[in-house]
């Protein structure tokens, strides 16, 4: 791909906060800047890419940078505004513009953000864009309202809701560096309302959470895992054993002896 021309790019960004309070034509300014720089990023005749979860243009990482850059500058100097451009930056339905719309209410400190992006939980089976939520969205949120927001994911992982689960999974995993989290304590009493079995994309979000935690924690992890194994969830076998080099040699004994055990109980039984 050619090099990015910065000069170029630059004064797109300018334009599309030209357009910050105008959602509609924001969002075809943004299209056009998304077209042509995914035009130089893949071969003259290859079309829209239709991934497993969402559409995507395959547009280099620093043109959506500069660009949610750009729109997080405005969302702070309009806030009046910056609602009405997520919303239609999203709804434009493909992966960039809901990431540029992540960046857009990624300076808003408060619930309101929570309740955007459930609103939109159905659009979370997209990792990157999931990624972008939890990274970007809720990056100010998570910094100024740190009680709140782990309240939040409490509420989000003793839903009936499978993709809401998902999104409490990694919210917690991303909120793992905050106070509220430091013993983390709260952490596994969140993870003990989660309903089982785990389904869907919350599966892989909770073995990555796992894997994270049984660095941070490994006494705490083992504990919780023993427990599920004693509860004897579907799948947790696999998942425990998928964890079993994450741990320190003490836990790892430990875990691997609790499976060994319920091994031979399966065999005799």
């Amino acid at each position: 791909m050619p090099a990015i021309d910065l000069d170029r790019l630059g004064r797109e960004v300018e334009h599309l906060e030209s357009l910050f309070g105008a959602p509609a034509e924001l969002t075809r300014s943004a299209l056009d800047v998304l077209d042509f720089y995914a035009e130089r990023a893949r071969r003259p005749s290859a079309a829209l890419v239709e991934e497993k979860q969402g559409r995507s243009l395959a547009v280099p990482a620093p043109v959506l940078r500069a660009m949610g850059m750009g729109l997080q500058k405005q969302a702070a100097e309009h806030p009046e505004s910056g609602w009405p451009a997520a919303d239609a930056l999203w709804d434009a339905d493909l992966r960039e513009t809901r990431i540029l719309a992540c960046w857009t209410v990624s300076g808003f400190g408060d619930t309101r953000v929570a309740e955007w992006v459930e609103r939109r939980a159905a659009g979370l089976d997209d990792p990157p864009v999931m990624t972008a939520v939890v990274d970007r969205a809720f990056l100010s949120w998570r910094r100024l309202s740190g009680r709140v927001y782990v309240d939040q994911i409490g509420r989000w992982l003793a839903s009936s809701r499978s993709v809401l689960h998902a999104l409490g999974l990694r919210a917690l995993e991303a909120g793992l560096e905050m106070p509220e989290l430091e013993d983390m304590h709260r952490a596994f009493e969140a993870l003990a309302g989660l309903p089982r079995p785990v389904r869907g994309d919350a599966r892989s979000a909770l073995a990555d959470l796992l894997k994270t935690l049984a660095v941070r924690s490994p006494a705490e992890t083992t504990r919780f895992l023993l427990e599920e194994i004693e509860a004897d969830y579907p799948g947790i076998e696999r998942l425990a054993r998928s964890l079993l080099p994450s741990l320190p040699p003490p836990q790892r004994e430990r875990l691997t002896a609790a499976l060994s055990s319920r091994g031979v109980g399966k065999r005799s039984s």
